[in-house]
């Protein structure tokens, strides 16, 4: 998954999430969020999310759960219409916080 420098955060660059956060995505999005949970912040950047899925939401969830438990920033900011919508569709507003 490629990556591009956060503005408001000069120390880690955020992490672009795919077009499709489908199932096929799972695995590879655990891994690179398992890597950027060792970083001082894990930053995501979503607006190009045009699909997602439930398991990809559950370890966007996961890993907001351990950044907290590490005390390290998590931030996911730029969130696409379709992004946003399923978060608050899940009911998971409050486990994967957006920066709108």
């Amino acid at each position: 998954m490629p990556t591009t420098r956060d503005p408001a955060s000069q120390d880690s660059p955020s992490l672009v999430l795919p077009a499709s956060l489908d199932l096929t995505q799972a695995e590879p999005l655990c891994q690179a969020l398992r890597e950027r949970l060792q970083d001082s912040a894990l930053c995501l950047e979503g607006s190009a999310v045009e699909r997602v899925s439930t398991p990809c939401l559950q370890l966007l969830a996961a890993a907001h759960a351990s950044a907290r438990a590490r005390g390290i920033p998590f931030r996911l900011h730029g969130a696409s219409a379709v992004l946003v919508a399923a978060i608050a569709d899940l009911g998971l507003s409050t486990a994967i916080p957006l920066e709108v």
